[in-house]
């Protein structure tokens, strides 16, 4: 019988990466990240498009892990959700920012 390595259990990176998935800012950010990088207009993708299982492929595909719980297992998804986290924070600030 062959066995199968146990599936690496999620720690504070994945904790974080699901909190993350489930903020409506985060959706918005994602909404407008799109819109950026491909030239869509706001009638064409408005705010609110991105949902939470398009937040959670999307982390997965940037940080190239098949679960979140990689993410603390993988030291290249750890960085790139980094990343993430960052520039999401930036674009946060930006925004309080712009309604001042």
């Amino acid at each position: 019988m062959t066995e199968t390595a146990p599936k690496p259990a999620g720690g504070p990176l994945a904790r974080k990466a699901a909190m993350l998935c489930q903020a409506e800012g985060f959706h918005r950010y994602l909404d407008q990240a799109r819109r950026a990088r491909h030239g869509i207009d706001t009638n064409v993708m408005p705010d609110g498009t991105h949902k939470e299982e398009d937040a959670v492929d999307f982390i997965r595909t940037a940080c190239g892990v098949k679960s979140r719980a990689e993410i603390d297992h993988e030291p290249r998804a750890a960085h790139m959700l980094r990343r993430i986290i960052t520039n999401y924070r930036r674009w946060q600030s930006n925004q309080v920012r712009a309604s001042s």
